[in-house]
């Protein structure tokens, strides 16, 4: 069977199943089941019959956190160190809030502008796309606050030394 016709039969591209066979990516499970459906082998046939790939899914004892998992878990370690840092020498909260938000715009930006935007708008359903907006508006909104808040402090100063 050539490479499109299997592709044609799990609804996928060819290059997906060239990606397979060259062993740059593992087809997901439910292709896996598609596969063994349409050859008409058993699955432990199928995974156990190729020594490389049970080479790939051996447990080496290793955590393996996807990426998302990896951003939420070292988020909270850095947070609990840097509130560690911001309690141990005594900074004020309005000193951190400035900060904060100006760094929470900039690393927004920089992290939107590092994603597959095709792939990433792809995975979006409605409900991401509202708490997506939330998520805009609660990092937008103090950062400009601040930074007019600071032009009218500055503006009464000079109005007062007037």
């Amino acid at each position: 069977m050539s490479q499109n016709e299997l592709a044609e039969k799990l609804h996928l591209t060819r290059q997906s199943i060239s990606k397979w066979e060259n062993g740059t990516t593992l087809p997901s499970f439910a292709n896996v089941i598609a596969i063994s459906e349409i050859f008409g082998v058993s699955l432990d046939e199928l995974i156990k019959g190729d020594v490389a790939l049970m080479d790939k899914l051996k447990d080496d004892g290793k955590i393996r956190l996807t990426k998302l998992e990896t951003i939420v878990i070292t988020g909270l370690v850095f947070v609990a160190i840097a509130l560690a840092i911001i309690y141990g020498t005594g900074i004020s909260m309005d000193d951190v809030s400035d900060w904060m938000s100006g760094f929470s715009l900039i690393f927004f930006i920089l992290f939107a502008n590092s994603i597959n935007r095709k792939k990433f708008n792809e995975s979006l359903n409605k409900k991401t796309v509202i708490f997506g907006i939330l998520l805009l508006v609660t990092i937008v909104v103090p950062f400009i606050m601040g930074i007019f808040s600071g032009f009218l402090q500055e503006s009464i100063r000079l109005q007062k030394n007037v």
